[in-house]
């Protein structure tokens, strides 16, 4: 195939590496997506008296759910931020961003299954934690066992 005029390389290395920057460039938009959602939350917390309602750990206590806005805004949205770029760009270093993100929402998430089963409130955190959880476990993951041998 090589020389057929289109000028691609279509040697198994060039189209792995192809293939790994695109796969990369998908769990980067993901991750991109995961910090405006994240921000979006927060600010729908704030905004919106229903949606307080309906995600508040402790209904009559809401410094509970409040507790986790710093944390989530460090490890969540930028974490997800600076993973996304790191992945965007390959850089060397994406990978403990992205698995440091990744275990800031599965603690999180662990909590929120002790929390709702002990206390029976917070399912909708729960709902809303298990999916980014999973995904960014799965990119992590994925951007570990793809990344390319020191040069």
């Amino acid at each position: 195939m090589a020389g057929s005029g289109d000028g691609l390389d279509y040697s198994a290395a060039a189209v792995a590496e192809r293939v790994r920057r695109s796969n990369a460039k998908v769990f980067a938009a993901y991750l991109a997506f995961q910090a405006v959602v994240g921000i979006g939350f927060w600010v729908a917390l704030a905004t919106s008296a229903g949606i307080r309602e309906l995600f508040e750990l402790r209904p009559t206590l809401p410094a509970v759910t409040d507790a986790f806005f710093l944390a989530d805004l460090i490890v969540g949205v930028a974490g997800s931020a600076l993973g996304s770029w790191a992945l965007w760009s390959d850089a060397r270093w994406a990978v403990p961003v992205i698995a440091a993100t990744t275990g800031g929402l599965l603690y999180a998430t662990l909590f929120l299954v002790l929390w709702v089963a002990m206390e029976g409130t917070g399912g909708a955190c729960l709902a809303i934690m298990v999916p980014p959880s999973a995904i960014s476990t799965y990119a992590t993951w994925w951007a570990w066992r793809s990344q390319r041998p020191p040069a």
